[in-house]
């Protein structure tokens, strides 16, 4: 075949293969060795691959791929072991790693980790809830985060988060609570203080934080873009206030359930004139008049959530669409 439809099969050879695959291929020849060194890897994806061990020892033994990645996930990589993480050392331009659900992992590995990657911006830890404190103080070296997801450790302490974005926030623009019942003043105060450059906050299914607690992102995020506080028992209209009134940039919210809001807040949310998905959730204190406040100041909402709004009787979406909000595309009120 001609050169040119030579590389272009290639490509698309290449293209249909994962990273590891195209290390296997590389062993038939050297065509093909040649052939597929071309693949980026920049983006090390090894998800739920098992002997993930022997994969990683052989990328990290190759200086040129190791050179090349960025970002690992190892996502639901249950035969991962804490002494595999010592070949990340190999991978010095690593700044993204994602270790959810990897059930091999303990403290321990998460120090290990820390110590050889320190310059890591990206760490997520989902549903790993057998770590406890001793991971968030090995976090603490970690001043180059940028986004740290912590949804499901349900072990940390209010304390513990606060020390650790304390220690490690300040760089931050992205974290994920979710489901850490124990999110409060410690937390909030601490992300308030230290986070000014935070722009999504996931806090789904943190019940016990008050409106006193989340106020400090009112006064210390004002680039907060996205905020769910989803299942916010405690939360009520002062809090929303001081959320609004300082987290102009908000986008989207889900208030799903933070059953003690009114229409005061729609009042105050007509400040966010950047809203375009907006969750209300359970909200059963709402009303039209509510409603058509914060429609004025945010005419651009695209996606809106009113189930279970009993008291709303607009609810139809071209009446949504023709009285209140023009760009709305998509209503869920079942």
């Amino acid at each position: 075949s001609e050169p040119g439809e030579t590389r272009m099969w290639a490509v698309e050879f290449s293209s249909c293969l994962d990273h590891v695959e195209v290390c296997v291929a590389k062993r038939v020849c050297k065509a093909w060795q040649t052939m597929l060194s071309r693949k980026g890897f920049e983006n090390l994806n090894l998800e739920g691959k098992a002997k993930i061990g022997e994969f990683l020892l052989r990328f990290s033994q190759n200086s040129a791929v190791a050179s090349d990645v960025r970002h690992i996930s190892l996502r639901f990589c249950d035969e991962l072991e804490e002494s595999d993480l010592k070949t990340l050392e190999s991978f010095r331009n690593l700044e993204s790693i994602n270790l959810d659900y990897c059930q091999k992992i303990s403290d321990e590995g998460i120090r290990e980790l820390a110590r050889r990657v320190p310059r890591l911006r990206y760490i997520s830890l989902f549903w790993m809830p057998w770590l406890s404190g001793k991971t968030a103080r090995c976090l603490h070296g970690l001043d180059h985060l940028r986004v740290l997801n912590l949804s499901g450790l349900t072990h940390l302490t209010d304390k513990e988060v606060g020390n650790l974005v304390m220690a490690a926030g300040r760089r931050l623009v992205s974290i994920d609570l979710t489901r850490m019942k124990s999110i409060g003043e410690a937390s909030l105060g601490a992300i308030g203080q230290t986070c000014s450059k935070l722009q999504t906050l996931r806090m789904y299914s943190c019940e016990r934080f008050t409106d006193a607690a989340i106020s400090h992102l009112g006064k210390g995020c004002p680039e907060l873009q996205v905020l769910d506080v989803c299942g916010a028992k405690a939360l009520t209209d002062e809090g929303m206030i001081n959320i609004a009134s300082g987290c102009r940039r908000l986008n989207t919210l889900n208030l799903t359930w933070c059953v003690n809001l009114t229409n005061k807040t729609l009042e105050a949310l007509a400040q966010c004139r950047f809203m375009c998905h907006l969750s209300l959730h359970g909200l059963k204190n709402l009303t039209d008049k509510g409603m058509m406040v914060l429609a004025r100041g945010c005419p651009h909402i695209i996606v809106l959530d009113i189930n279970g709004c009993c008291n709303l009787k607009t609810r139809a979406l071209a009446d949504l669409q023709r009285a209140m909000f023009p760009e709305l595309q998509r209503l869920v009120t079942l």
